[in-house]
């Protein structure tokens, strides 16, 4: 059987909450705090994208989702499972039958997760979360919750998390390692968090080998290892034992960077050596009309702003098992 495993940064997708729909009355209050849809946040400043214009950008979404038409899906920016779950429901009436989730420890609250077709022979059959992983395993990790900044979090390895999920596909058997890496800025610590975020990924993918496990690393890693300014922080894993199906592509990059107006490849799927990768594709007709690198067709509702399925374009393999 095939199987194509996909991986798709959704661009900030939060619950849209009950009290945006009229004021508290004094009762009812987890009612009042119940996720009924989902939103768009447009800037890290928190503003909302319009309701319209979101269900125009969030369909969009889901027609890139339903194009590449993928068994297997790793998300990443999702606000929780809440926020998927009603997106499935919503735009994708419930394409994917398995959504999974863990919240992580990001201070925005972006998270990492799966969605598994409902028509697939495929089945969880076990998890492991690394929100815990420490830098220093002499301390703990510390959590708490700060004014104007929001969930913070001291010594943890990982950013979001590196969602481990053992998976049954029909008769095979592969572990996911889904994650969302610390993202580039001109900041040392930032290179050296997301470098210290390769390294664990690459021992636990050792350690899944060791007892015969066949391991997909997938998700976005935030950052180039083609781009001049590469820093070297994925050499342990784009110079260990997975193999990257798309290496000999000439035409990578799956992220347009809206404010310099720049294209680069963010996105990975690192696959184990047994597994036979017998495609691979980069879906990008949904990118914003600003992104004039991409010259092909787009949707028919996608403009400049708010109305592109993500900025990030999904990537998907398909394993023959």
């Amino acid at each position: 059987m095939n199987v194509r495993v996909a991986t798709f940064n959704l661009e900030n997708l939060f619950n849209r909450y009950a009290f945006l729909d009229g004021p508290w009355g004094g009762k009812g209050y987890e009612n009042f705090l119940m996720a009924v849809g989902v939103a768009s946040v447009a800037s890290r400043k928190g503003d909302l994208v319009a309701e319209s214009t979101t269900t125009i950008q969030r369909n969009n979404t889901a027609l890139a989702i339903e194009s590449i038409d993928a068994d297997i899906i790793a998300v990443q920016e999702i606000e929780n499972i809440y926020a998927l779950r009603n997106f499935n429901s919503d735009y994708l009436s419930n394409m994917y039958e398995t959504v999974f989730s863990i919240d992580g420890n990001d201070p925005r609250a972006i998270d990492v997760g799966i969605m598994i077709k409902r028509s697939a022979d495929i089945r969880i059959t076990g998890f492991r979360t690394h929100i815990d992983d420490p830098v220093n395993p002499k301390k703990p990790v510390i959590r708490d919750s700060r004014a104007g900044f929001g969930y913070f979090t001291e010594n943890a390895v990982f950013s979001r998390d590196c969602l481990e999920i053992d998976l049954a596909v029909g008769k095979a058997e592969i572990t996911l390692l889904v994650n969302h890496f610390k993202a580039q800025d001109r900041n040392k610590s930032s290179i050296e968090r997301r470098k210290a975020q390769a390294d664990r990924v690459s021992e636990l993918v050792d350690d899944l080998r060791k007892i015969k496990r066949k391991p997909i690393v997938l998700g976005d890693l935030n950052i180039d290892t083609k781009q001049k300014s590469y820093d070297k922080s994925l050499d342990a894993l784009t110079a260990g034992p997975l193999l990257d199906g798309m290496a000999d592509s000439k035409d990578l990059w799956t992220h347009f960077y809206d404010s310099e107006n720049t294209v680069s490849r963010l996105d990975y799927i690192l696959t184990d050596p047994a597994l036979d990768v017998v495609k691979t594709g980069i879906f990008r007709e949904g990118l914003s009309t600003k992104c004039k690198q991409y010259t092909g067709k787009r949707f028919a509702t996608i403009g400049p702003n708010h109305t592109e399925a993500s900025d990030h374009c999904p990537s998907f393999v398909e394993i023959k098992l």
